[in-house]
Order: C-alpha cells, then structure tokens, then sequence
C-alpha cells in the first residue's frame, strides 16, 4: 500500500471512530407523559449497565424498576406487550435492525480500515461504509416523518460518515491502495504498473535459480559448522581459491583503473572516479532507498544505509578493488558474464580485473573499471 493510501484509509478510521464517539451525544426525542423525553448514548450506556447489574445481582427485573424516569420496566413490557398483541412485531424488529445495523457496520469498517493494507482488505471497509452512508441518508433525508425526533448525535455521525467514504474513494482514485513501485524512480529503473520489488520479470527463473543456490550454500555451511576442523580446512580451501581467482584475474582480463560507472538500475547515471586518490573509496546503497539516502546525505535513511549498502575502496599502488558487503542481500561479483563471488553479509573479496557488481536477484549492477 501506497504512503497516500494508508494516510487516506487511517483518516477514514479516525472519523468512524468519531462517528461512533458522537452518539453519546443526544440522538433522540419523544413524547413522555406532558413533555419531552431526549435519549444519548451515555444514557444508554449507564442505564443498561445498572439494569443489567440488578438483573445479575438479584436474578430479575421488577415491574416498579425505573429505567428513566417516568418509565419504569413494567411499562417497557405492557408497551412491547401491546406491540406484539396489534400486530407490529415485524415492525418493532425492522427498527431493532436499523438502528444496530449501521452501528455494526461503522464499528467493522473503522477495525478493517485500521488493519488494511491493500486493495482486497480495503474492499469490505468500502463496502461496509457505502452501505452505513446510505441507510442514514435514507434516515435523515429520506423518511421526513423521523426528522423532528433526531438530534445532532444522528446528524453528526451522517456527516462523519460521509467525510469518511470520501476519503476512502479519493484513496481508490489516486490508486493509493496498491502495491508501491519503489524501483520508479528518477533513474529510470522499473515500469508503471510494476508491483514486483524483488526484480524484473524476465529475471524471476535466474533468482529462482539463485536462491536455491544460496539455499544450498547456508544448509552446508550449517553442516559445517558442527566440526570445527573440517571448518577450517574448508575455509583454507576456500582462500586458496580466492587466491587462484586473484592470480586468474591478474592472468585475464583488463586491469582495474578506479572508475565506476556504466550502472543499471538503481545505480543508472550514476559514477564515481577514484583514480585520483582524493576519493579512494565509495559506499553505494543495494537498495533504491539506500542509494537515494546516500546522495541526499539525510540522515533519516541511516538505517537502510546501514542494512543495504556495499563499500568499495581502490588501491592505486596494487590496483586493485577491495569489496566489503553490509547488505542483506547478497552481492555478485561477475566476469565475462560467470559469477566468481557470492557476497553475503559481512563478506569481501579483492578484484584486480574489471569486472560487474550485482545485487543477487535483480538488474542493479554497476561496472568496475
């Protein structure tokens, strides 16, 4: 979900929550006795409360039990009584109705638009505040007979309402409620309507394949660690081979000559010269937001600087590229197209010959020249 989606549905929630708040206001009037009677919500709530209290401390309600004044609960009962007696008891059970109806759904939706986070669970919250809208709408504008007897709690939790469903459509019309592109960006890197944030398309089979490769890395390296020698005689072998790799490098290829450059991606139009020796190292971001915290130098993207970032440091003496990976994600090292490094968190590796850095899974690369 978008950032505007989610401040738009958090309004949303807000306003039911004050809608439902307001019908502790007075909702009500009607006749009783030589005047008027006026109902709230906190009436409501404190009269319940005390009936239900004496009904469960003395097991009933009796006939001479105020609930508020003059009416006592033998009246409620000759009342219903003679509702049920004349016929009208599919009347007094479609008004029971309409009154909990739109307070059931006005509770849902505000609870569904607190938990949303996109566009199928924000699809029943839409749907349960249309409806509350337009049972009240009918109350109030529809059925003129009722005006005279509502207060402004009634008219209050309409309005409410209302503003409510209007922040809710404008979230579905400005597309708030899908799925953030956070590879769109200045750069150039992503297309409109792409909602995948692992990588392109065309290169979910080669992740696939990568992760199982890494899959399969971790599990033996799991296994390794549960005997100490074989763990260092693997980790001897594994610097022999980088070494091998150091002295194939040397052997083929063009040399390094500090200038970083040629990126896709994330790392589009961007380059940096360490050839001079003022700037003989670089820290790049492995992440879109990383790489935009790096070139503003805000500090509130520290954090995903410091779990998404890969420092490259040039030794103009030996030339050669010393790379130290601080990303979660895994880092590739490529020539001539095959991977000769896998980088996980924490780990470095020496390049002599040019060569393509890559973040594992997508086409963020950047040259090593």
């Amino acid at each position: 979900m978008r950032k505007h989606g989610r401040l738009m549905k958090n309004i949303a929630g807000l306003l039911l929550l004050l809608a439902l708040l307001s019908l502790l206001l007075p909702f009500c009037k009607f006749n009783a006795g030589d005047g008027n009677m006026t109902l709230s919500g906190i009436e409501v709530i404190k009269t319940g409360g005390k009936a239900g209290y004496t009904y469960f401390k003395e097991g009933r309600l009796s006939e001479n039990y105020v609930i508020k004044a003059p009416y006592t609960w033998g009246n409620i009962k000759d009342s219903v009584s003679y509702i049920n007696h004349a016929g009208g008891a599919n009347i007094l059970v479609f008004c029971a109705v309409a009154i909990a109806v739109p307070l059931v759904l006005c509770f849902l939706s505000m609870f569904m638009l607190f938990m949303a986070e996109g566009k199928k669970t924000m699809f029943m919250p839409t749907l349960f505040t249309l409806v509350v809208v337009a049972e009240m709408l009918l109350i109030v504008f529809g059925i003129t007979p009722l005006r005279p007897f509502l207060k402004i709690g009634v008219y209050l939790f309409t309005i409410l309402n209302v503003i409510a469903l209007l922040f809710i459509i404008a979230g579905w019309i400005t597309g708030g409620y899908r799925q953030p592109d956070k590879r769109q960006s200045r750069y150039g890197y992503g297309e409109k309507g792409d909602t995948n944030n692992d990588g392109d398309d065309g290169d979910n089979n080669r992740s696939h394949r990568r992760k199982r490769r890494k899959t399969r890395r971790k599990t033996k390296k799991k296994k390794k660690t549960k005997k100490d020698k074989s763990s260092d005689d693997d980790n001897k072998k594994e610097n022999n081979e980088d070494s091998k790799n150091k002295e194939n490098n040397k052997v083929s290829g063009e040399s390094v000559t500090g200038v970083i450059s040629n990126g896709s991606g994330i790392y589009h139009g961007l380059s940096w010269n360490l050839k001079d020796g003022k700037d003989a190292a670089v820290t790049i971001g492995t992440t879109f937001d990383a790489v935009e915290a790096l070139e503003s130098g805000s500090l509130r993207g520290i954090d995903s600087i410091a779990e998404n970032n890969c420092r490259i440091v040039f030794d103009a003496a030996a030339k050669q590229y010393n790379i130290e990976s601080h990303s979660k994600q895994a880092v590739l090292i490529l020539q001539d197209g095959k991977v000769v490094k896998w980088l996980k968190n924490g780990d470095s590796y020496t390049v002599t010959s040019k060569a393509v850095l890559q973040v594992d899974g997508r086409r963020d690369a950047v040259k090593l020249g």
